[in-house]
């Protein structure tokens, strides 16, 4: 009989935050972000968003695992707070509250936050939101 051993290798840090943050400074713009993560048929998570840069050029990020969540919190932030307000568990999807800010793109708000949102709208148009 031989011996097996299942070696765990740690994950390496996911770098989804920086990845994100980097392409909003940039200008691109996530056009599409589906509202759950999706498990595929073998148990694993999946997500993924569409990105759209100023030159209309288009492409998508997929994450599978622990990647998919990070990724699927990320980009379901306030934008006026920073809070992640869509988690797993039911209590946080009750504070989601999509803002379209045009026909393309949609903004994520707390609820104690919406307020402050539609006064920048009122202040500076829906320009404001727009990069």
């Amino acid at each position: 009989m031989t011996t097996s051993a299942v070696i765990h290798e740690p994950s390496a840090p996911s770098n989804i935050k920086k990845l994100i943050h980097d392409l909003l400074n940039k200008k691109y713009r996530l056009s599409f972000l589906p509202e759950k993560v999706i498990y595929m048929n073998n148990g694993i998570e999946y997500y993924y968003i569409e990105v759209e840069g100023i030159d209309s050029s288009r492409f998508i990020i997929n994450a599978y695992g622990a990647e998919a969540e990070d990724l699927f919190e990320e980009v379901h932030r306030c934008v006026i707070c920073g809070r992640s307000i869509c988690g797993k568990n039911e209590e946080n999807k009750k504070g989601l509250i999509r803002y379209q800010a045009d026909e393309n793109r949609s903004l994520f708000a707390e609820a104690n936050c919406i307020n402050l949102l539609k006064k920048l709208e009122i202040a500076y148009g829906k320009e404001f939101f727009i990069q």
